[in-house]
């Protein structure tokens, strides 16, 4: 039997021992005491905004919009790293989750760019989403530096597994994203291949709302696309993919009825196709919702500041 004193130096001694062995990990823990769960996606998320050389057709910029809540849907496979004291694939993703989450975005960077091995599925996903992120706050060349990697770590992503709905989602999203900074002709070559990954992110995940943010913003981007472009389109494709408010519109409800509230943006962007299909008063009534949004990132100021002006015109 051990006596009282004897248990504490064990206790003391075993504690040291877990503390050497989680420094271990590599991995830098701002907040002790917050929980390792997933929290709940409120409002947008966290999310955030870029300027590149061409309006993306996608404007799908936000922090967090495709946030821990990805991971439940993609049905992860376990497996353990090596080596005592280093965290499973499983602990890592699921804190990397929290840190992107709470926009600390370069933590969560560092954290996925510390696992190995690196050629692992929802590692590479992961990258993309948080590189991309990255660029939103950096200028020029630095910004699409960072698109670029993301967009590699995309179509890495794609390659390990194209039976998951994150892969296309990112696929789309960045590929949009890089070919914006080619220059208007190279977008809209893409389009097709754009609009193929994000329609298939739909199939796989029917239920995931972001997914049907993203083909509606799509839709809405062809709709709106200025004469100018139109003209580039119907010279380089013989059927030039085509988009309609009326699509657009169906694909944001479908998005709020999945999760309502899930990203002010979708406010705004049902608000400005309200707008666009002449239905003054439902087009106020998202206009005002976006306008009061409770700013938690970058996406609710720039939703909040945009709809707030244009609310003062409707």
């Amino acid at each position: 039997m051990i006596g009282q004193n004897g248990g504490i130096i064990i206790l003391q001694r075993y504690g040291r021992l877990l503390i050497n062995a989680l420094r271990l990990t590599k991995q830098v823990v701002n907040d002790r005491k917050r929980p390792l769960f997933f929290r709940q996606l409120q409002g947008a998320g966290s999310k955030q905004k870029s300027t590149v050389l061409v309006r993306p057709l996608l404007f799908v910029t936000s922090y967090s919009l495709f946030s821990a809540k990805e991971t439940k849907a993609e049905g992860t496979k376990v497996t353990k790293m090596a080596g005592e004291g280093v965290k499973s694939l499983s602990e890592t993703i699921q804190h990397a989750d929290q840190l992107f989450d709470e926009n600390n975005f370069q933590e969560a960077y560092d954290l996925l760019q510390n696992y190995t091995p690196q050629d692992t599925y929802d590692i590479k996903w992961r990258l993309a989403r948080c590189t991309f992120s990255l660029s939103k706050s950096q200028p020029s060349p630095r910004k699409e530096e960072l698109v670029r990697e993301a967009f590699a770590y995309a179509g890495e992503a794609l390659k390990l597994n194209d039976g998951d709905f994150a892969s296309h989602k990112w696929y789309s999203i960045l590929l949009d994203a890089k070919s914006s900074l080619d220059g208007v002709k190279e977008r809209i070559t893409q389009l097709e291949t754009v609009k193929k990954h994000m329609q298939r992110a739909v199939e796989l995940n029917p239920n995931d709302p972001t997914s049907w943010y993203i083909l509606g913003h799509f839709y809405f981007g062809l709709a709106d696309l200025p004469w100018y472009q139109r003209k580039i389109v119907s010279t380089i494709f013989a059927t030039p993919p085509t988009g309609t408010y009326e699509q657009a519109l169906e694909c944001f409800e479908k998005a709020e009825a999945s999760q309502p509230n899930f990203y002010s943006m979708n406010h705004l962007m049902m608000a400005k196709t309200y707008q666009a299909l002449k239905q003054a008063e439902k087009a106020k009534e998202f206009m005002t919702l976006a306008a009061n949004v409770a700013v938690l990132n970058e996406d609710d100021k720039q939703c909040k500041e945009e709809a707030t002006k244009l609310l003062k015109k409707m």
